[in-house]
């Protein structure tokens, strides 16, 4: 115990600690937003097509920018990309808050896509390097578990805004309050983390040959992925599109067919928060010590049986339960799973493998959400997510046969 102490206290310095920090920060305001936003859509007058088409636009537009984000990681530096980027993602937030339309949200979110693709990549592989082969989960726990801490009741107070004052006003506030948060965050970024990259591997920037030079080293890049990575990243696919198809569509379907209050939905939302918190990094402990597919495998067979339950919940008490039940198994698998990359994963390309993880579900995670959106409209409110269980049912088949514990884990 008193070994898992003092590794707790190690990762929370450095880098780490200060990513947790600010991403704490930016999470204070933006659970308030997050789990909301497809009735923030609907409430200025799109509909659940319209929703699907706004996940896909931002997954189709994330393609190119996190190419480039890729390469930059690994020639520029991780820093300098990573606070940058924030910065922007910062001011996007005051045009959420502005939106006078749905259609405007388009553009707001072609920008959000745009930052996030060039982010992207330094932001995964600044963290992946701050970490170490002995307590590479557990520090991957932490970093998604205590940022969380930061907005555990932000749901709640935002979903009896909600009740009170109206959807669209209190999410124009809720921006507001993101912007606020995640403006101090990218400050702190800027002044207090460390760049990962050796100094030796940055390369002065040519914006004539930028281009070619980021095809060939993508090239380079996809010649040395290990084969279990390609494997790990088929997983993924399977998962994006199963999650794109009903993502959007928890908290319509929770409003519109059970009657779940707002006030309810923030409240579930604080409570899978704690959960998170509480199983999230004993599992990431336990991952580093006794491997990745114990973690992964169970979660990935009983994922699907509480998807088909929430289509079945009548009642506001049956939907925190299977709901908690979600957050349960993701919580024990996530972890494992992000680890296991980073395993297999050369220190000198991790940047590009993230950005080619990335641009390589886009396609993918753009037409579930079109198809989702579809057959939540057009076929049944119950369709994306049965259609999500059959298909998380295949993934976890795929898992067993093809996922293999790494014999060495990378640095």
């Amino acid at each position: 115990m008193a070994d898992k102490s003092e590794g707790r206290r190690g990762i929370l310095r450095g880098n780490i600690g200060v990513m947790i920090l600010t991403s704490g920060l930016w999470n204070l305001a933006g659970s308030m937003t997050g789990p909301f936003f497809p009735l923030y859509v609907l409430e200025l007058g799109g509909n659940y097509v319209d929703i699907g088409l706004i996940s896909a636009l931002r997954a189709v537009v994330v393609i190119l920018p996190s190419f480039l984000g890729g390469y930059l990681a690994d020639t520029v530096g991780r820093k300098r990309m990573l606070y940058s980027m924030s910065f922007l993602l910062s001011l996007n937030q005051l045009l959420y808050a502005l939106a006078p339309h749905y259609t405007f949200l388009f553009v707001v979110v072609t920008l959000d896509a745009l930052w996030e693709g060039l982010r992207g990549p330094s932001f995964f592989a600044l963290i992946a390097d701050s970490t170490v082969p002995r307590s590479r989960a557990l520090s991957y726990g932490m970093w998604q578990i205590t940022p969380s801490l930061f907005g555990l009741f932000s749901p709640y107070i935002i979903g009896i805004l909600m009740d009170s004052y109206g959807i669209a006003v209190a999410l124009r506030w809720a921006y507001l309050a993101v912007f606020t948060t995640s403006f101090t965050a990218s400050f702190l970024r800027y002044k207090l983390l460390e760049e990962t990259l050796p100094a030796e591997d940055k390369r002065k920037i040519d914006s004539r040959t930028a281009l070619r030079e980021t095809v060939s080293d993508f090239r380079e890049t996809a010649k040395v992925i290990p084969r279990q990575i390609w494997i790990i990243f088929g997983l993924n696919y399977i998962s994006n599109f199963a999650g794109s198809l009903c993502g959007s569509y928890f908290v319509t379907y929770a409003k519109d067919k059970i009657g779940v209050t707002m006030a309810q939905w923030g409240f579930i939302s604080t409570l899978l928060t704690a959960i998170n918190i509480s199983v999230r990094l004993p599992a990431a402990w336990a991952s580093d010590r006794y491997g990745r597919l114990k973690f992964i495998l169970p979660s990935l067979f009983l994922m699907p049986i509480s998807f088909f339950l929430f289509v079945r919940c009548e009642n506001f008490l049956q939907v925190a339960m299977v709901r908690t039940a979600m957050m349960i198994l993701d919580s024990v698998q996530g972890p494992s799973r992000e680890a296991l990359v980073v395993d297999f994963s050369p220190k000198e390309h991790r940047g590009r493998i993230s950005a080619i993880g990335s641009i390589s579900m886009a396609p993918i995670g753009s037409s579930a959400s079109v198809i989702g959106g579809a057959l939540y409209q057009g076929v049944s409110m119950e369709a994306p997510f049965l259609a999500s269980s059959v298909l998380q049912l295949g993934g976890a088949v795929y898992a067993l046969l093809a996922f293999k514990e790494p014999k060495k884990r990378e640095e």
